[in-house]
């Protein structure tokens, strides 16, 4: 966490308040994984997603799983 809020004292990062915020994977896997499911067509399981990214399948769904409530809720990156 590089950056510190002046006003408040807080700690916070470029991730703080996005999709990504409180997750140790970087930023490629996560730009790859929204690249994935935005340009498959009938969708991406985690699966697909475990094998492409290289991570397990747990990560894989939480990835889709984060992403998906992002799209449904409107908060972009």
């Amino acid at each position: 966490m590089p950056y510190r809020c002046r006003a408040c004292r807080k700690f916070f990062s470029v991730r703080t308040g996005t999709v990504m915020a409180e997750s140790k994977l970087g930023y490629q896997t996560w730009v790859l994984a929204i690249y994935l499911l935005t340009t498959g067509i009938k969708g991406t399981s985690s699966m697909k997603l475990h094998r492409d990214l290289g991570v397990t399948q747990k990560t894989a769904w939480h990835l889709a799983h984060r992403i998906r409530t992002m799209w449904q809720a409107g908060d972009f990156l």
